[in-house]
């Protein structure tokens, strides 16, 4: 994934002063005082009857003033506070108008660079021209009618496949930025040096699945792709240091501090509490001791017996919508994430807020020193009162909660609208087809040369039918959505950026741990990680899991920055709205630039 920096804005000229309270509430605009001049001068809302009731009125009633606004006053208020979060988007440096594609949809008569999933397709898998255009006058139009109109493959069919929320990227946003306004390159194209080597690198996670994180320094599996991602003209994607691949950071993503420390996030070890549910020896870590438990989770059987779409018959099957005749099969006892086959479960079932939550209630149990200093509610800044519904757990869990959504509906926009860029499994299927010599689809010459395509050439089930096919990790292949950029990779992002923006990602977590090779248990880990840097490593772990399983290319990983613009919006909206006096919300960008949100505004610290 390409370490750029966040396409949002940042406003480096603003003047910080100026972006201090403009009074004592910390809100952007002019706040109506309704108690000044004393009892005599409050005046109640009035109220669903009509009546308005006065504190000259209430004499010896027993009623109490009710304090704020009126309603209608407070109506107007909130109102003005929402066009001035609306306004700023309208001149919002986001990247330029047109949103740059690879081109590749227009260059082939055979669409053979192009999601088709569920369309209708011809017996070597290519879609008959028929329904890609109808599936391009849906998305042309917009118009819902269109979209039930597309013509597809297994048509009729009571459990067809159906494609994926085409229409999300017509929403819109309501909040933050709008999902169309997001930009980012243009996918890697079908023939290019680039798209070689993530598929590469897609080939050598389908035969290193089973390996243990544990055990990458020592493999040979592992030496091996980490010496022939090397080989590939465009190995730099998968560092960000100019570098060379080694054991060690094979996989790994190119975040700052996803390099450090065990290759699976904290987040994704630690026990933690949920309400009175127990996820993990809680108890453990609050005295100090390392937990016995943490978070365990069903594990696929090791093994060919869970890779799947390795014969051709199948493999067109599902490009046509036909669901899938077989299942994953799993150990008896739940294991800690241990290995690739392990965490791109993970990532199979997952829902988009789970490890944004999941991370937060880690955070949380941390207590007050894992907090932001600048908290209003931590103890150094109050004496008096404690965060929860604003600056506290409600507030929290809401926030990141919410930014995944927005992430989202930004990948939607590019993967419908934009880019619509062929999955893994389907640039797999055009290796077939041009090996068997039916077709001549270009294929990259470092690929057909690659020790990845050898290592599955040499490993190829049932005869030259169904070679080159790359083993998938899940029996229906990728959803029915195009690859660019990552779905995953946006939500997690989103989630990750607003957890920095509450809590200090300089602390040091407490008692680390990584799983033993078999996963059946958690061993210390002696070292130093900081909120910062698993937060980051969370990020790469969710976004390349999915790539484990076959599902995605590293490229599709760009989604990260897309995340991350959408939850910078949502900042940028919610630090106008406290009332508490807030010296803004302070975070580190993927790019490594720290910046602080304050009243609507962004600046560079």
């Amino acid at each position: 994934m390409d370490n750029t920096k966040s396409n949002m804005e940042i406003s480096s000229a603003a003047d910080p002063a100026e972006l201090k309270h403009k009074d004592s509430s910390g809100l952007s605009f002019k706040r109506r005082q309704v108690l000044a001049g004393g009892a005599s001068a409050v005046v109640l809302a009035a109220t669903s009857t009509g009546v308005s009731t006065s504190a000259s009125a209430m004499g010896g009633s027993g009623m109490h003033p009710v304090f704020g606004s009126s309603r209608a006053d407070r109506r107007i208020d909130s109102f003005e506070l929402r066009v001035d979060a609306a306004e700023s988007y309208l001149t919002l440096n986001n990247g330029p108008d047109i949103q740059p594609v690879s081109g590749d949809e227009g260059l082939y008569a055979d669409f053979r660079g192009s999601f088709t999933k569920t369309l209708e397709h011809n017996d070597v898998g290519e879609v008959m021209p028929a329904s890609y255009n109808s599936y391009l006058n849906a998305l042309d139009s917009g118009n819902p009618v269109d979209f039930e109109n597309i013509i597809v493959g297994n048509p009729g069919a009571a459990d067809r496949v159906r494609l994926v929320s085409p229409q999300a990227g017509y929403s819109f946003e309501l909040f933050g930025v709008d999902g169309n306004d997001n930009r980012m390159l243009a996918a890697p194209a079908f023939a290019g040096a680039e798209t070689a080597a993530e598929m590469g690198e897609l080939y050598w996670y389908s035969q290193t699945r089973d390996v243990a994180f544990l055990k990458y320094d020592t493999n040979n599996k592992i030496a091996a792709a980490a010496t022939d991602l090397n080989a590939f003209s465009r190995s730099d994607i998968f560092l960000n240091d100019g570098g060379t691949v080694t054991p060690e950071t094979v996989f790994r993503g190119t975040l700052p501090g996803a390099e450090a420390g065990p290759f699976v996030s904290q987040f994704l070890l630690q026990p933690f509490a949920f309400g009175r549910l127990e996820v993990g020896d809680v108890s453990a870590i609050a005295a100090g001791r390392r937990p016995r438990f943490g978070q365990r989770y069903r594990a696929p059987i090791k093994g060919s017996r869970n890779d799947f779409m390795t014969r051709f018959n199948a493999w067109l099957n599902i490009q046509n919508g036909v669901p899938p005749s077989t299942s994953t099969r799993f150990e008896n006892v739940p294991t800690h994430i241990a290995s690739m086959r392990d965490l791109s479960e993970f990532v199979h079932v997952d829902f988009p807020v789970q490890t944004g939550l999941y991370a937060a209630f880690i955070l949380l149990g941390y207590g007050e020193d894992a907090l932001c200093p600048n908290n209003p509610y931590t103890r150094a800044n109050s004496s008096t009162q404690s965060g929860f519904t604003s600056f506290g757990p409600a507030d929290i869990t809401h926030i990141v909660s919410h930014g995944p959504r927005l992430g989202l509906t930004g990948a939607w926009y590019q993967k419908w609208l934009a880019h619509r860029r062929l999955r893994p499994e389907v640039y797999a299927g055009r290796v077939n087809v041009q090996l068997r010599g039916l077709r001549d689809y270009d294929i990259n010459q470092e690929l057909l040369d690659s020790e990845a395509l050898a290592r599955v050439l040499a490993n190829n089930v049932g005869g030259q039918r169904n070679r080159a096919l790359l083993p998938m990790g899940y029996p229906e292949g990728s959803p029915a959505h195009p690859a660019y950029p990552g779905g995953h990779s946006t939500f997690v992002a989103a989630a990750a950026t607003l957890l920095k923006a509450f809590f200090n990602e300089d602390f040091i977590i407490p008692n680390p741990v990584q799983a033993n090779a078999s996963g059946g248990s958690l061993v210390a880990y002696n070292g130093t990680l900081t909120v910062g840097g698993e937060l980051n490593k969370l990020v790469t772990n969710i976004t390349h899991a999915r790539d484990a399983a076959g599902m995605h290319w590293r490229s599709d990983g760009r989604g990260n920055f897309i995340g991350e613009t959408q939850a910078l919006g949502v900042l940028r909206d919610y630090s106008r709205s406290y009332n508490e006096i807030f010296d803004g919300f302070e975070l580190t960008l993927f790019s490594g630039q720290k910046v602080r949100i304050v009243n609507g505004n962004m600046i560079n610290i």
